[in-house]
């Protein structure tokens, strides 16, 4: 849920980049982090050295009516035993990345994380209509699925998707910028129809 600073003119938005373990996340950040500036991101790292969480400065745009764009990514943990993180940054979240290892290996475990995310969004109560843009990485590898299957079985919802070799920076720009621009129009569709209830419950109050 995008917070709103009207003293600071600012409007935060949080993305999080879901997917399996070693599917890319990580690299996405990592590519955001150099395309945009900033500090480095933040790491912590279980024991066997995989990434568990990823957060860095807030990119920033400025708006035209004064107003600051702030956007935060994380990075939700792949393994199973950090479901209980995962589901902690889902809380507030704006816009989602799924990113799935275009692998055939890795297939069976991108349906599952998939199902889990559906799931766990069902359970906190998360409109569908939060943007979910999917990402197809590690297209430069040998022993991968066609992007029309991975459409078929994991994009059933029918969202904006893109390929992407993460590792070399492809396609991390553009799976951003659309979720970018689609939880900024979300927030502002949802202020726009809060202001018009709004005032039609003034308006309904005032005839009395």
């Amino acid at each position: 849920m995008a917070l709103i600073n009207h003293a600071r003119k600012e409007i935060s938005l949080k993305i999080v980049y879901w997917g399996t373990g070693l599917g890319g996340k990580t690299v996405n950040v990592m590519q955001l982090s150099k395309l945009f500036g900033g500090k480095e991101p933040i790491q912590l790292s279980t024991e066997e050295g995989r990434t568990l969480f990823f957060d860095f400065k807030p990119l920033e745009i400025k708006l035209s009516n004064g107003y600051k764009l702030r956007y935060s990514v994380y990075t939700a943990p792949g393994q199973v035993i950090y479901r209980e993180t995962r589901k902690l940054l889902l809380k507030g979240v704006d816009g989602i990345v799924f990113v799935a290892d275009s692998q055939i290996s890795r297939h069976e475990s991108n349906i599952i994380s998939l199902k889990e995310l559906l799931n766990e969004m069902k359970e906190q109560k998360l409109s569908l209509d939060i943007p979910i843009v999917f990402q197809y990485n590690k297209r430069d590898l040998s022993n991968i699925l066609s992007v029309k299957i991975l459409r078929k079985d994991l994009n059933f919802l029918k969202r904006p998707d893109f390929r992407a070799i993460a590792i070399k920076g492809i396609g991390v720009r553009e799976t951003f910028n659309e979720v970018a621009k689609l939880s900024f129009l979300r927030v502002i569709t949802n202020l726009t129809s809060f202001r018009a209830r709004k005032y039609c419950c003034v308006q309904k109050r005032d005839m009395r």
